[in-house]
């Protein structure tokens, strides 16, 4: 919790922008054309481009990204677990985000922490308020640290220098002559511990990581040592 709220207070970015594009990038509205001096297209003059002589004067003075966000990315999107298209360009699977919280709701009636309190209790009103209390920490942990995927995006996102992509691997339903797919990488959140935050805090969150995994093995161990004896 102390890293996700160092990162975002001292963060200048925590999510990406709309994207600035790249020679002939055409942007989708007024306010991304403004926003980065756009200029009318070769091809089209009634329509907004990146700004070449602006931008990118030079090879060695070239100023672009990807254009992967056209409208720029959020910390949090509000309507996200209701519209499909919240994340456009992106897919965003509502039945799935819905599903997820089906399973973590009902499936953490057996989870180790929950099945612990219970039992350590002495009375059931115990065990009760034990675990609203835990509920309430989940949430106090739990949406802070959630902000730094946002912010994981802007150094390992499709935007960033470090993005690799599949070339022409675009569905055809684009209508685009050639683009391609973002390839995320996996390890895009354990390099930002690595490389972006101060050793003690990325060290500490990666070892909180461990504990928090390996106390979740004990409990399996444990019932198969019991069953073998």
């Amino acid at each position: 919790m102390t890293l996700a709220f160092y990162s975002i207070k001292n963060e200048k970015i925590t999510a990406p922008p709309p994207s600035i594009g790249f020679p002939s990038y055409k942007y989708p509205d007024d306010t991304t054309c403004e926003m980065y001096d756009g200029v009318p297209c070769e091809n089209d003059v009634t329509a907004c481009c990146y700004n070449t002589d602006k931008w990118c004067p030079s090879d060695n003075k070239c100023f672009y990204d990807n254009g992967a966000y056209p409208f720029g990315d959020q910390s949090h999107f509000t309507d996200q677990m209701t519209n499909a298209y919240s994340l456009t360009p992106f897919p965003n699977a509502v039945v799935f985000n819905w599903a997820n919280i089906f399973v973590l709701a009902f499936g953490n009636l057996a989870a180790l922490d929950f099945q612990a309190r219970c039992m350590a209790s002495k009375t059931a009103k115990i065990a009760t308020i034990g675990c609203a209390i835990a509920g309430c920490l989940t949430f106090i942990v739990g949406i802070p640290f959630a902000y730094l995927g946002s912010i994981t995006r802007v150094y390992y996102g499709p935007d960033s220098a470090r993005a690799s992509f599949e070339t022409d691997s675009c569905h055809i339903g684009l209508g685009l002559p050639t683009c391609a797919r973002w390839l995320p990488d996996q390890d895009g959140f354990l390099k930002y511990l690595t490389n972006e935050v101060p050793s003690f805090l990325g060290t500490w969150c990666l070892i909180g990581i461990v504990a928090s995994s390996m106390s979740s093995m004990y409990f399996p161990l444990l019932g198969i040592l019991f069953f073998i004896r």
